[in-house]
């Protein structure tokens, strides 16, 4: 190992982990007594998002530094360009080990793959770099398996493991434990494998830990399953129907015969569900939830049993979030906060706690994880290190806005592609979203503006209102900025003459802010 740092890394994911469902940032119903007391003592990020949806993409995102407008990689099953550096390949370049417990749905680039290799048929490959110690994907938990098996339990296909029975006509949930006791669950097993690690370790360490709950199916073994009455859950606002949705802007047209159509269905039937059903499952979410606090509980002990936290950043955030029936809205879609603003906790040891209210967004993870091992970040990424935050609570470089986009070309997000109506090229969306305003932009559907203040449910559109046309350009302004300002610059910012190859580039934020 090189010398030059005994700093260590523990970067933790939990997959579709909504940003408000924690007790420090007051949830009603939320149980997370772990990252609460971790909070306590750390730098957390109330205004963070991911750069899109769904796992895959939010991901690449995530480990890259880069926007998806640059890495591309922009659905489940679209390629990751192999010519992209990523966080793991530069720990490793200072003798870090960077290893993987979890899964980081990554799609590699086929053009360097042979026929045989079965990473060239999945997007639930590792990212290149990491070492997959303990390779845990949805579609192929196979090292679960394998311990179950050796627990007694029948499994003839890992995958059957997330399968259970599907609600028939006219029923919206089953709501029933998870039959897997705690002890043997997804959660508890990764959780263990870390353990056992962190135990014998003595070199600085790089881990990066990915917890596949509280994503769907929506199912948690006891205690979790009980822990939270539904009875005591509001319900979020409902503005429209299904059928309503029908009639309106075309997105969300598709989107309304995505949730009325019965073929997609597998555990929860949309268009049957009832109130209860609906508490019955934001209940098993926030079940989940705190399955994952209990287990993040356990390693952070263990870090601090073995004396390993005093030099060891420890990073907890999500891929992006979940709709929970907000407007009858649920998984990982569409412009909603619900969909992509995600929490962040940074524990830097001997600093303070902050709580910080300026934007962040999920590239700004990688630099801040090279900062604070004090290594050069690529001058390509397109994040910027929040280590400051964790400093003082504050930075010179404020964002004034985040962009996120959503890739809506695959048929079960719409039907455009099918029905010929739109090239899968312009099924896309950007946003750009301040504290005030969201401008959502299509490249051939109408644009969308909401008022956040005063419309936080984002259903009332104003990009026709005349008395709003300014504020819509100020925004499609800024938006364009972004992207230009954000171009792909690994070789643009240098300049080839006769004499020698200069560097012409500007700081991280691309930007001189006065």
């Amino acid at each position: 190992f090189m010398k030059d740092s005994s700093k260590s890394v523990l970067f933790i994911c939990a997959d579709q982990w909504r940003w408000d469902c924690f007790g420090f940032m007051k949830h009603q119903n939320a149980i997370t007594p772990n990252l609460d007391k971790l909070a306590s003592k750390s730098s957390i990020f109330k205004s963070h998002f991911t750069g899109i949806v769904p796992c895959g993409p939010s991901r690449a995102t995530m480990l890259t530094g880069l926007y998806p407008f640059i890495h591309r990689s922009v659905r489940n099953g679209a390629p990751l360009d192999k010519r992209f550096t990523n966080i793991a390949k530069e720990v490793k370049k200072s003798g870090y080990d960077p290893k993987l417990y979890g899964y980081t749905d990554t799609t590699w680039d086929p053009r360097f793959l042979n026929d045989e290799d079965k990473k060239k048929y999945t997007y639930e490959s590792p990212m290149e770099g990491f070492d997959p110690v303990c390779h845990l994907p949805e579609g192929n938990p196979v090292l679960w398996a394998n311990f179950l098996k050796s627990k007694g339990y029948e499994v003839k296909n890992p995958h059957d493991l997330y399968k259970r029975a599907t609600p028939k006509d006219g029923e919206g949930y089953i709501f029933k434990a998870w039959d897997i006791p705690t002890e043997h669950s997804d959660t508890t097993f990764l959780a263990d494998e870390v353990i056992r690690d962190l135990e014998n370790t003595t070199s600085p360490f790089f881990y990066h830990i990915s917890f596949l709950r509280p994503h769907p199916p929506m199912f948690v073994s006891e205690p979790w399953h009980s822990l939270i009455n539904p009875n005591d859950i509001e319900l979020p606002k409902e503005s429209h129907t299904y059928e309503e949705l029908l009639d309106d802007h075309p997105f969300l047209k598709e989107i309304a015969r995505k949730f009325l159509n019965a073929d997609l269905y597998k555990e929860v039937r949309y268009k049957d569900l009832t109130n209860q059903d609906k508490k019955n499952l934001i209940a098993v979410y926030l079940g989940m939830c705190a399955e994952v606090d209990h287990n993040i509980g356990r390693i952070i002990e263990s870090l601090e049993k073995n004396k390993l936290d005093k030099n060891t950043l420890i990073i907890f955030t999500s891929d992006h979030g979940e709709l929970l029936g907000e407007n009858k809205m649920w998984g990982k879609l569409g412009w909603w906060d619900s969909a992509y603003r995600i929490p962040l906790v940074i524990y830097n040891p001997s600093e303070k706690h902050y709580e910080v209210n300026d934007f962040t967004e999920s590239v700004d993870l990688a630099p801040t994880i090279l900062d604070w091992l004090n290594k050069d970040i690529p001058i390509n990424w397109s994040g910027e290190s929040l280590i400051d935050y964790t400093k003082k609570g504050n930075r010179k470089s404020v964002k004034t806005h985040v962009i996120f986009e959503f890739d809506f070309s695959e048929s079960h997000y719409s039907q455009f592609v099918r029905e010929k109506k739109l090239t899968p090229e312009e099924c896309n969306l950007i946003c750009i979203r301040t504290d005030k305003w969201k401008y959502v932009h299509f490249p051939s559907l109408p644009s969308l503006l909401f008022d956040l203040e005063n419309d936080p449910q984002e259903m009332k559109n104003l990009a026709e209102d005349k008395n709003h046309q300014e504020i819509k350009n100020n925004l499609l302004s800024n938006l364009l900025s972004h992207r230009l300002r954000h171009q792909d610059r690994q070789l643009s910012s240098l300049q080839i003459s006769k004499d020698r190859i200069l560097n012409v580039n500007g700081p991280q934020s691309r930007t001189i802010r006065k």
